[in-house]
């Protein structure tokens, strides 16, 4: 019979290199140890942000196909989640009929394809002489919809129609004086603090009169800061 013999390879061994080795001047033998380069640490990336909420994305959606329209009586039924926010006046409804009747060019809303009520702002126009300007009596937009322009887009309407239409010299608000987002807003619009009325709301917080000049006043007199400020009896408009 045959044998069938099968062949092993050998093993190859691995060596280290040898230590670089030096003589001292007295004789004595000195190795040198090398180091290993040392390796570069792995960076942890920063997780990846998560995808955007889907309700965010709706908001988003809705926002870029935004119509701002004439707010009509049917609104004031659907508003009301606009009005959540806590730094938001709310009135009777009296009180809005009012502007509906008087200023309707000053009181716009910006609705969703779906037809809900995003936000909206109500103004009005008066005064006499150099005193002739727009009033923004309230602007909000639902929480969902903010950080997408809505305000800003209402406030350029409301402006617009103050400067080209009812050719008054400034537009002017009142803001918390604790409300700095709003502020700050309000200071990229090209507002500036004309006076402080000391306890304008409920008579605790302070209020800041902020106006724009307009093309009317073409010196600016309108937006002279006050050097004092005043009290809510020496307002000469509410």
């Amino acid at each position: 019979m045959r044998s069938l013999s099968t062949h092993h390879p050998q093993k190859l061994l691995q060596t280290r290199p040898p230590r670089p080795q030096s003589h001292t001047g007295d004789g004595e033998l000195e190795i040198r140890i090398e180091r290993r380069p040392s390796l570069p640490s792995r960076r942890r990336d920063s997780a990846p942000a998560p995808p955007p909420h889907r309700a965010d994305r709706k908001a988003r959606r809705e926002a870029n196909m935004t119509t701002i329209r004439r707010f009509c009586c049917d609104d004031l039924l659907r508003f009301a989640s606009v009005n959540l926010d806590h730094l938001t006046e709310t009135f009777n409804m009296s009180f809005y009929m009012t502007y509906l009747a008087r200023w309707p060019d000053y009181f716009h809303a910006a609705v969703s394809p779906a037809g809900r009520v995003m936000g909206y702002i109500m103004g009005k126009v008066e005064g006499q002489g150099e005193s002739w300007h727009g009033h923004v009596t309230a602007v909000s937009v639902a929480s969902e919809f903010r950080r997408q322009k809505l305000a800003k887009k209402l406030m350029n309407l409301l402006e617009e129609i103050s400067d080209k239409m009812d050719k008054a010299y400034f537009v002017d608000l009142f803001v918390r004086a604790s409300n700095m987002p709003a502020i700050r807003m309000y200071e990229k619009l090209g507002y500036v603090v004309y006076r402080r009325v000391l306890r304008y709301y409920s008579g605790e917080e302070d209020g800041l009169d902020m106006r724009k000049a307009l093309s009317q006043d073409v010196e600016k007199k309108s937006i002279i800061p006050l050097k004092r400020p005043i009290t809510p009896d020496e307002l000469e408009y509410d």
